[in-house]
């Protein structure tokens, strides 16, 4: 980062993408649980759902740029999470549901 730069002021999840009325859109959540679409090309190019994105605001306007370091972190956090719950009830365990 170089001095006077902040670091980013949000993260944004990149939800779906979708054809839209009017190109490909984005579906993105931010950190506090809104969504919202943005055109895709509005983005990185080449970002994936599940992406992270650093977003700030800047003297050249907002940047966008995709964290593959917490996305790669939060995609394996996600699939150890299924990979728990998927794993067999041992004999005798019972599930409710």
């Amino acid at each position: 980062m170089k001095d006077g730069e902040q670091g980013p002021r949000e993260r944004w999840t990149v939800d779906g993408i979708e054809d839209g009325p009017h190109g490909r859109v984005a579906r993105v959540e931010r950190e506090d649980g809104r969504t919202f679409d943005l055109p895709l090309h509005a983005l990185p190019e080449g970002v994936r759902e599940g992406d992270v994105l650093a977003v700030q605001d800047g003297p050249d306007g907002v940047t966008v740029r995709v964290l593959p370091e917490e996305t790669r972190a939060r995609r394996e956090r996600a699939q150890r999470r299924l990979d728990a719950l998927n794993q067999p009830a041992e004999d005798g365990e019972e599930i409710n549901l």
